[in-house]
């Protein structure tokens, strides 16, 4: 079963490093991508409402008022983007990024609890959920992520600014190429670039 060494030996293997036995074992490799895992896994899973990582849940209505909204709902555990907000009663939907501000909006409803104000009742969430189990990840998805993180541990390794473009390059592609195919599994094409094919015929 692939693990989260397995990507970091990837990552390492595209900018010609070697190999590691642990993520958590005493090497500079290792160090490095275990400094720069997290946050490129999070980074990607958040660029995007990608199907392995999407959820939906009925929101937990906390007793607090507010002066704005009629609702205030927890903000899910382990949500790294909310994708949208709706009623399932009667189909109200508002998709995040094109609300106005009164719809809803995200705030500190109280010291360390950040909530999600909203004139819904019985409001449900869907969000991008924080997948951490490599096993889940899309094979594009998880090109993608080596590839990011092999250009944000390149310069540290290898001292090569080239190579680390180039990873930037390849990942940008694998990304586009991820996004793509989940979209065509929902019939939600985006406009896919013609170079990305021109330049791997």
């Amino acid at each position: 079963m692939l693990n989260i060494t397995d990507v970091c030996n990837m990552a390492l293997a595209h900018i010609a490093k070697g190999r590691i036995s642990n993520i958590d074992e005493q090497s500079e490799l290792a160090r490095q991508c275990k400094l720069f895992y997290e946050p490129t896994r999070k980074e990607l899973l958040r660029s995007y409402t990608w199907g392995f990582a999407k959820r939906v849940s009925k929101l937990a209505e906390l007793s607090i008022e507010s002066p704005y909204w009629s609702h205030v709902y927890a903000y899910p555990e382990k949500c790294l983007a909310v994708r949208k907000i709706f009623d399932a009663d009667t189909g109200a939907m508002i998709r995040a990024g094109e609300q106005q501000q009164e719809e809803w909006d995200l705030y500190m409803a109280s010291d360390n609890v950040l909530g999600i104000g909203c004139n819904i009742p019985a409001a449900w969430l869907e969000y991008t959920y924080d997948v951490d189990d490599v096993e889940m990840f899309s094979s594009d998805f998880l090109s993608a992520f080596t590839h990011m993180l092999a250009f944000n541990i390149c310069v540290q390794l290898t001292g090569n600014s080239g190579l680390q473009q180039t990873q930037y390059q390849l990942a940008m592609a694998a990304l586009q190429k991820a996004k793509y195919t989940t979209a065509s599994e929902k019939k939600e094409l985006p406009d896919y670039p013609s170079k990305y094919f021109d330049g791997r015929a």
